[in-house]
């Protein structure tokens, strides 16, 4: 039904930093969104999903944490199952990311998927593709195994860059410790090949790209720059939009956010590592999750935005930033407790938007149709 979607003053504390690296305060209040916005239910009765696609095929692809896999038929609503995996899920774990090979459509038709599994009592995360027949998935193939895993903080999510080289992002699986340390992939974003063999001219040799991360949830390319974009939970502080660097250090645990001494010690280790600051922090934490690009005029004044679903904050945020992707300027929260937790956005290819509610995740209070995928246009 039609709805106007309305941005509300942030209760969180909102603080960015210009390109100098200078904090220059809160992002400000933008008031009433100008867009008129529309929503419509597309799919109900789903468990926990965690990513939305957009596949070669026109559909929208979608997995649900207990391990399903599905297509969803973006005009009709039409859900249907292709796969499963054999996931292991409490709490946070079990299936989260899903990227396409940059050949599906012509040569190469693999899926890749990142989840949770339970070998001998310990939780560990791994990568793992799958063919795709036309029909249904088969074949998994084990690419990376035996990541440190955790009942929390396993990240996700998987994205394939123009380079054709595939990033996942991992969480620190509740070990402060790994993030900073460099023989595991733990709390990291890694860049890959194709068959999951660490990336030629990656910084430490392996398939580390950056490290001190604590809980990546979200993970995409910028359209025009092509940089890669990073959304991830803070503690109850610091949720932070970084923009990747390779070989960069982006500081957790001994950094929260900024470095500016909020936190005992950080002062310090700032002054001795050279740590890549975020773009933008968000405190108290919203629970920053998926996120993509609007690189459409179908809305107007949202193309180049960052959009970003939250967990705890209930909300979509939309996050503007400067031409060239290094400036976050401006921000807008939209659908405020409107449709509980929400863990995924998809733009399309016409500029509506889909959003994955999260609120059969343990931590929401479902509503009868729970959880659900939304679609969103604009006029």
């Amino acid at each position: 039904m039609p709805i106007l979607a309305f941005a509300f003053l942030l209760f969180a504390t909102s603080i960015i930093r210009c390109s100098s690296g200078d904090p220059v305060g809160p992002l400000p209040d933008p008031g009433d969104s100008p867009a008129t916005l529309t929503t419509e239910t597309l799919v109900t009765g789903l468990d926990t999903p965690w990513d939305l696609a957009w596949g070669p095929d026109d559909m929208i692809w979608v997995t649900e944490r207990r391990g399903v896999v599905s297509r969803v038929n973006p005009t009709t609503g039409q859900i249907t199952e292709v796969g499963a995996l054999p996931v292991f899920e409490q709490s946070e774990s079990g299936l989260m990311g899903m990227a396409f090979h940059p050949d599906f459509a012509t040569s190469s038709p693999f899926v890749y998927f990142a989840y949770s599994y339970q070998p001998t009592g310990t939780i560990r995360n791994r990568l793992v593709r799958m063919l795709w027949n036309g029909a249904s998935l088969s074949g998994e193939e084990i690419l990376v195994d035996d990541i440190p895993g955790a009942s929390n903080h396993d990240g996700s999510r998987l994205a394939v860059g123009s380079d054709r080289l595939l990033y996942m992002s991992m969480g620190d699986a509740t070990d402060q410790s790994l993030a900073q340390d460099t023989n595991t992939l733990a709390g990291k974003v890694l860049r890959m090949n194709l068959d999951g063999s660490a990336a030629s001219g990656n910084p430490f040799g392996s398939r580390i790209y950056s490290y001190g991360h604590r809980n990546p949830q979200g993970l995409v390319f910028h359209p025009v720059t092509g940089d890669l974009f990073v959304t991830e939970h803070g503690p109850s502080t610091d949720d932070e939009v970084n923009r990747i660097e390779a070989g960069g250090n982006f500081g957790w645990p001994n950094v929260h956010g900024f470095c500016d001494g909020n936190i005992s010690g950080e002062s310090a280790f700032c002054s001795t590592t050279d740590t890549v600051e975020p773009l933008a922090v968000w405190t108290p934490t919203v629970a920053p999750a998926g996120a993509d690009f609007y690189d459409s005029d179908a809305i107007p004044g949202w193309r180049g935005s960052l959009l970003f679903t939250t967990l705890r904050g209930r909300a979509l945020y939309r996050l503007v930033l400067s031409a060239d992707g290094r400036t976050a300027i401006d921000q807008e929260r939209l659908f405020l407790d409107r449709f509980g937790r929400l863990r995924d956005v998809l733009v399309g290819p016409n500029g509506e938007f889909y959003l994955a509610t999260s609120n059969r995740d343990g931590r929401g209070s479902p509503s009868a149709d729970d959880d659900r995928i939304v679609k969103v246009t604009g006029e």
